[in-house]
């Protein structure tokens, strides 16, 4: 069957990758982003956007159905709104329908402008500046849009948000940028809302491209790369972190270890 692929995700390359030493790639918490890395992935955008600027451009308006959402998270990743792609997206309709929604790594709305007509709100946040401006030109009226460093754009939204989604994001995570995100996702997130992340698991079938351990670091030469995480891995992200597994599931399909955790209250 065919995979669902993200843009960051294709034609990985196959060669072995450089050792950390020569190939670190800096990164910073995301409240303290810097313009460097702000130009970063605003270059990376304008190379997306050569690709596939007809998807990236098109408005919400030229999706206008709403299928009801499926029960299974797994139907949901192949749920279709009349034209375009599939969702590709792991959640529980319940933490969608009427909800407060949040997607970390949003890019220029392709996620938000289709499963906003679903929830109370949703917010975007991103490393890119150039994204989010074309997110917020093809979004509905309900979607918010606000760079990861604009503390006090972000701060009305703190404590606010019921569920965080999100797609072909923690799969290129390592440990230290994941806990970093978790660490500024908690600011958002009510004590029982739902954070479902969408972690790498290669299938031994499919040829691969460059696959780490969380413990890498960020990649120069392969800034696309994937991390492939296990359970104890999972629980070496949250440790400490006011998170709680609810639970997991493995898709083959699309190569992920699904996994939902829940927002504990402070103690």
């Amino acid at each position: 069957m065919k995979l669902l692929r993200s843009l960051r995700s294709r034609a990985l390359p196959t060669s072995p990758p450089p050792s950390p030493s020569d190939d670190e790639l800096e990164a910073s918490p995301p409240l303290e982003c810097t313009d460097l890395e702000i130009q970063r992935w605003n270059a990376e955008w304008f190379e997306y956007l050569r690709q596939e600027w007809d998807r990236q451009l098109n408005p919400y308006t030229l999706y206008p159905d709403k299928p009801p959402l499926p029960d299974s998270p797994l139907d949901l990743i192949h749920l279709k709104l009349g034209y375009g792609p599939a969702l590709a997206l792991y959640a529980d309709r319940e933490a969608i329908e009427g909800k407060r929604l949040m997607e970390m790594g949003c890019g220029c709305g392709n996620l938000g402008k289709l499963i906003a007509r679903y929830a109370e709100s949703y917010l975007g946040t991103d490393y890119s500046t150039l994204a989010l401006k074309i997110a917020r030109l093809v979004s509905p009226p309900n979607c918010a849009y606000v760079h990861v460093a604009d503390r006090a754009g972000l701060e009305p939204f703190f404590g606010t948000v019921d569920t965080v989604i999100g797609r072909y994001f923690w799969i290129h995570q390592n440990l230290k940028l994941g806990r970093w995100n978790l660490e500024f996702l908690e600011l958002f997130l009510k004590p029982g809302g739902r954070l479902y992340a969408d972690f790498y698991w290669p299938n031994p079938k499919v040829e691969q491209g460059i696959v780490f351990t969380p413990d890498h670091p960020l990649s120069r030469a392969y800034p696309s790369a994937t991390f492939r995480y296990t359970p104890e891995d999972v629980e070496r992200l949250i440790a400490g972190r006011p998170f709680r597994i609810l639970r997991e599931e493995i898709s083959t399909e699309m190569q992920r270890r699904y996994v939902v955790l829940e927002r504990l209250a402070e103690a």
